[in-house]
């Protein structure tokens, strides 16, 4: 799959936290991992959208919450520019090193459809950052201890299931081919 195909099939809609907002640090991140977690919100009509909604909302400003993307089973909402640090892994080195993605939980949603896009939006990132597969994908588990991703966790070889899922994604991406071109004089500089 080429990378433009895989960003057609996300239908990642940015929405990002205001500039300035106290769950939006503004901070470098060079990431070199990925950590994955559930939503943990099970209520009728928690998808992406309404989760990007509330990062920019007094409760995730007083609580200072913020992660990268937000996944359900229709769409990816990006919330926070991936060269930023967000505030999703309860650590600080989780925090400085990694893109927070959340997958939603809600009832009405195709489950295996929203890790399936999950899934491949963490190798479309890995792809971009040169972030190793399956190695540097996290659960929020492994920064805080805390039982999340409680999905994937809770299904018998869930998460092992969802890091061959990145990784199969990752081995089929490819770049955008675009052809060589040859500048024949520079006619700019007169």
């Amino acid at each position: 799959m080429r990378l433009d195909e895989a960003f057609s099939e996300l239908k990642i809609i940015q929405d990002l936290i205001p500039v300035g907002y106290s769950n939006r640090p503004g901070k470098k991140l060079t990431p070199t991992a990925i950590t994955i977690h559930n939503t943990d919100n099970d209520s009728p009509r928690a998808d992406a959208a309404a989760h990007a909604k509330y990062q920019k909302g007094a409760d995730a400003r007083k609580r200072k919450v913020s992660w990268h993307f937000t996944v359900d089973d229709k769409s990816v909402f990006q919330s926070l520019p991936t060269n930023e640090v967000g505030w999703h892994a309860a650590s600080k080195e989780g925090n400085a090193t990694s893109i927070g993605i959340e997958i939603c939980m809600h009832p009405e949603m195709d489950v295996a459809a929203a890790y399936r896009r999950g899934a491949l939006l963490c190798a479309v990132l890995a792809f971009q950052h040169k972030i190793k597969t399956p190695k540097s994908i996290r659960q929020h588990h492994d920064w805080s201890g805390k039982n999340c991703p409680r999905v994937l966790r809770s299904k018998p070889n869930g998460w092992k299931d969802f890091l061959n899922a990145v990784s199969a994604f990752r081995k089929e991406l490819t770049p955008i081919p675009a052809s060589n071109i040859k500048v024949i004089g520079d006619h700019h500089h007169k």
